[in-house]
């Protein structure tokens, strides 16, 4: 069974991720899956490891034209997909009218985020996801609770829960790999280290978290904040530490591989969005035995069944800060007993093959 997975630009964002994962499962499974990028200038950055999971490539560049939906319909009556899931918002009732007219069977739609559209733009998305269901027989699908309320609430739009999974590969550290990855990054085992893997972008939030650790750094705490991850605001977030007196405290790591090593050399994370659809990174957290400070808001409210070792709040300094300090002072005896609680939780819950036999049921039950 041929799967196409459509997304916009391949990055290292929690969709791609996921699919890296699924892919060894979907080939042991009989599918053979395929991820179309719609970038308006490259395949993206995250290709070659999906390529080498297993994945067949392709690209489309997105352009607002008729060119682009012609280019899409060729593209889909010479591949003859026989289900295509569709993970971007940007053109997606294009792609399916297209996938549809060339004979797809089956469409699929996953919603990731919690899109908090208002006004005309509301009304045309929920015209457009009625338009899929009704005349494309599109499935909607999400991985958290939050969007999937958002998506009814919002657009009239109802929407299956598939879990998300993440690698099983995230797991704690053992004392020597934790003290080894504090070593290639040049850390004392004293510090207290905070870990951020997200994009640069101003719905990540991370100008607070850069006052939080200014604030904790003021009160004379050894402290550094480890930054993977790049974006449109990664020289703002740079001159905004500067400014604060902390540039020596962060470490901005780019667009990094190793994510584990980051989490393993870590004390705690931090996820200070001001909205997620659940937070792929921060599964990984859990799973890899950290406790974490996240912000009360839709998606990372999500997490509150699978960890008594977060704490949550307002997504300001003040509240980042003292979440921080909070798990910093608890004794390290009660915080290990309730991470390794999270570590079983997560593990359990968002295992890759708990999600993908899910998702699989989904292709073949609608391709029957």
């Amino acid at each position: 069974m041929r799967v196409l997975h459509v997304l916009a630009t391949l990055s290292p964002s929690g969709a791609e991720r996921m699919l890296e994962v699924a892919a060894p499962l979907a080939s042991a499974d009989g599918f053979r899956s395929a991820l179309l990028s719609t970038g308006e200038a490259q395949v993206g950055p995250f290709a070659p490891r999906l390529a080498a999971a297993g994945h067949d490539l392709y690209h489309v560049p997105f352009s607002r034209s008729i060119s682009f939906l012609r280019r899409l319909f060729d593209f889909f009556r010479a591949e003859r997909f026989d289900a295509v899931n569709i993970h971007c918002e940007r053109a997606s009732i294009w792609i399916a009218a297209a996938a549809r007219a060339a004979g797809t069977r089956r469409i699929i739609r996953t919603y990731h985020a919690v899109f908090p559209f208002d006004g005309p733009l509301r009304w045309r998305r929920s015209a457009q996801r009625a338009v899929a269901r009704g005349m494309f027989g599109a499935i909607g699908i999400a991985h958290s609770q939050s969007v999937i309320d958002n998506e009814r609430r919002r657009f009239a739009n109802p929407v299956r829960y598939v879990p998300a999974w993440i690698d099983p590969a995230f797991r704690p550290p053992s004392p020597g790999e934790r003290d080894e990855a504090r070593r290639r990054l040049g850390l004392e085992d004293k510090t207290l280290v905070v870990a951020c893997v997200g994009s640069c972008m101003a719905l990540k939030n991370h100008g607070a978290l850069l006052e939080a650790v200014a604030r904790l750094a003021g009160q004379g705490r050894d402290v550094v904040l480890l930054h993977a991850g790049t974006g449109s605001l990664e020289e703002q977030e740079r001159a905004s530490s500067a400014a604060l007196g902390i540039a020596g405290r962060v470490r901005f790591l780019g667009p990094i591989e190793d994510v584990l090593g980051v989490l393993h050399a870590a004390d705690i994370f931090a996820m200070p969005s001001l909205r997620e659809g659940l937070g792929i990174a921060a599964l990984e957290a859990l799973a890899s035995g950290l406790p974490a400070v996240f912000t009360d808001t839709e998606g990372l409210r999500d997490l509150r069944p699978l960890t008594r070792a977060a704490r949550w709040g307002s997504p300001d300094a003040e509240s980042i800060a003292a979440g921080l300090l909070e798990l910093a002072q608890m004794p390290q005896e009660e915080r290990r007993a309730l991470t390794a609680e999270a570590v079983l939780t997560t593990q359990r819950h968002h295992a890759a093959a708990v999600g993908w036999s899910m998702l699989r049921d989904i292709y073949t039950s609608a391709c029957a």
